[in-house]
């Protein structure tokens, strides 16, 4: 697969309790933007959210761009890439963010 991964904030891994954007950049100029989250860290989301009142008092999470996984590190979130742009789910989950037709 010819895609390159970009944090923009960083990466610190591997963990089970967090959340952390990723751009996927594409050979032929295209990005996308993806968020992931753990399945703790929804648990985690919620409970604060329970406590300061967002998302209806943590009923519910959401995020534009989610995939879930059960932990965050660089073997994982490159696998998911890959099985994304394999797939062509890529285009479906992700945010387009450039693009070589883009001025």
């Amino acid at each position: 697969m010819d895609f390159c991964l970009r944090f923009p904030a960083g990466l610190a891994e591997p963990t089970a309790d967090d959340n952390v954007d990723v751009t996927i950049e594409l050979a032929d100029g295209r990005a996308f933007s993806v968020t992931f989250f753990t399945v703790s860290n929804l648990v985690t989301l919620m409970a604060r959210w329970g406590k300061t009142g967002e998302c209806a008092n943590g009923l519910y999470v959401w995020a534009k761009n989610m995939i879930v996984v059960h932990e965050i590190s660089l073997p994982v979130i490159r696998k998911v890439a890959e099985d994304l742009v394999a797939t062509g789910d890529l285009q479906s989950v992700g945010c387009l963010i450039s693009s070589p037709l883009q001025s």
